[in-house]
């Protein structure tokens, strides 16, 4: 049962007060488990979305498990990044990448914040607060039908 309160972006794009968000959760494939995905595989999920970014007219934000490959991520396999993310990054431009799964606290001297071209990287682990004045205003309500 998903949790209340949120709305699952997972491959899609969302418009929400005229904010994009995609979201591509999953790992680097490392142990064969779910939720692991191999560099072709990652791949192929973000061509699929294109038909959507197409009609989303891009993305703001992209909210992703790991991130991008040599931007905040490990040497382990188990905290590497992504190499297809660079596609997406690339051709979209989005203004945020939002990753997760490897953690502030565990130790490695990494900073919480990269920049990639004109895509700031944000490891939201933990937590992070992300503030957007520019929504603000709009009241960035969750429409009642999602």
């Amino acid at each position: 049962r998903p949790p209340e309160g949120c709305v699952c972006v997972e491959d899609r794009v969302l418009n929400m007060a005229g904010l994009r968000i995609l979201g591509l959760g999953g790992s680097p494939l490392y142990n064969g488990g779910t939720h692991q995905y191999t560099e072709k595989q990652m791949q192929r999920r973000i061509n699929r979305l294109r038909w959507k970014l197409y009609r989303a007219g891009g993305v703001d934000i992209v909210l992703t498990h790991a991130p991008l490959r040599g931007y905040g991520d490990a040497d382990d396999l188990a905290h590497r990044g992504f190499e297809a993310f660079f596609s997406l990054l690339d051709k979209y431009k989005p203004r945020y990448l939002i990753h997760g799964h490897v953690h502030m606290s565990y130790g490695v001297d990494l900073p919480r914040i990269h920049q990639y071209g004109e895509t700031t990287l944000l490891n939201g682990c933990e937590r992070y607060i992300l503030d957007l004045p520019e929504y603000e205003a709009s009241g960035f309500l969750i429409p009642s039908e999602w």
